[in-house]
């Protein structure tokens, strides 16, 4: 079964044979649709013009958000969850941003983020969390920084008891945690935590999810 959703809808979603991923593919290019799915708006993101002709979602880093009914990862054993994103200079205001979260909001002892950290030299560093009843981990080297107001990707991957963080598709950290399924029921926000804070200031363009 194969599902592809026009730049206008915003999301692509491919299936193949035998033991490859299924990819999902948000282009956040609305705010009127992301992945197909109508969001709920906080504050006011801006829809703009990115380079090569794409555009992205920018986001102020005071009270700018998108929340998505939706967990693309749901009954996923193994997965990836990759943003496109270029965040802004925002030291010292926006030191710590949570901007993609998955949670299930009748179950706060399961979840996974994607963040950054900023330092006083126009850099950021990438943090990953994930958390279930029994551990949780969080994923952050200071010394793995990259300039801010440029493009870069920043991938979370879950596979066979290991959490592990990319930034333009190089490893920079990882660590042991048995992933437990967040809920179907689950929700995706972006730009923010689920919970309105630890806001990010910056523009995103796609954020990609492929499971197993």
């Amino acid at each position: 079964v194969g599902i592809s959703c026009l730049s206008g809808i915003g999301c692509s979603n491919t299936r193949t044979q035998g033991t490859q991923p299924d990819v999902q593919v948000w282009q956040l290019n609305s705010l009127a649709s992301v992945g197909g799915h109508q969001p709920t708006v906080w504050g006011h993101p801006k829809v703009i013009d990115a380079e090569a002709g794409k555009r992205a979602i920018a986001f102020d880093g005071v009270n700018d958000g998108l929340l998505v009914n939706v967990n693309p990862i749901a009954a996923a054993e193994e997965f990836e969850i990759e943003v496109e994103f270029k965040p802004y200079a925002g030291y010292p205001e926006n030191i710590e941003q949570r901007f993609l979260h998955i949670q299930d909001p009748a179950n706060p002892d399961r979840r996974i983020l994607i963040e950054l950290r900023l330092n006083n030299r126009q850099q950021w560093y990438a943090d990953f969390f994930m958390r279930t009843e029994n551990a949780s981990l969080t994923l952050i080297d200071s010394t793995k920084t990259h300039p801010v107001d440029e493009w870069a990707t920043i991938k979370l991957q879950y596979r066979q008891g290991q959490l592990k963080g990319f930034v333009n598709g190089v490893e920079e950290v990882s660590g042991k945690i048995t992933y437990l399924p967040i809920s179907p029921t689950g929700s995706t926000s972006v730009g923010t935590r689920m919970d309105k804070r630890s806001w990010f200031k910056g523009e995103i363009k796609t954020v990609r999810f492929s499971t197993k």
